[in-house]
């Protein structure tokens, strides 16, 4: 099967199928099989961040997914995507945030470090970790650098 084949009888999530000149994400496996990135993508509720530090939810309607797919190349392309906002956030992201079980709201960055216990990469902001914190907004590391003031 090769390509167009695949995504005309396998690719059934994918809302940019019959684009002709941009085949999706799909890549040929070690298998020789083919295989879309996209095939997860597209749960109602599920999280995206794009390379270019866009970040949005799926509506159940899906027209934000839809409205990515003609605009893809101003928002960029699909870099992450999960259900839970935490595993899309980066090193050096800015996050307004809640403590799990209070109401006060704060800001911070979140910080990569090596946890020297069991040499893993590991993120936190201000030193809670992600599980210990309610995310309410994201500003991209992508997004502040891009928009953001710098003096010459």
């Amino acid at each position: 099967m090769n390509d167009k084949e695949y995504i005309e009888n396998k690719c059934k999530r994918c809302l940019n199928k019959y684009n002709d000149n941009d085949l999706c994400n799909i890549v040929q496996t070690i298998d020789g099989s083919f295989k879309c990135s996209n095939e997860d993508l597209g749960q109602v509720g599920e999280f995206i961040r794009t390379d270019k530090g866009f970040v949005f939810q799926i509506d159940e309607q899906k027209i934000n997914l839809e409205l990515y797919f003609l605009i893809n190349t101003t928002i960029g392309y699909v870099k992450k995507h999960s259900m839970s906002i935490k595993n899309i956030v980066e090193d050096m992201d800015i996050v307004k945030y809640k403590l799990n079980g209070m109401k006060e709201t704060y800001i911070g960055i979140i910080k990569e470090y090596i946890d020297p216990r069991s040499n893993m990469k590991k993120i936190s902001v201000n030193g809670y970790s992600l599980e210990q914190i309610h995310i309410l907004k994201i500003l991209t590391h992508e997004q502040f650098e891009e928009k953001s003031f710098e003096e010459i």
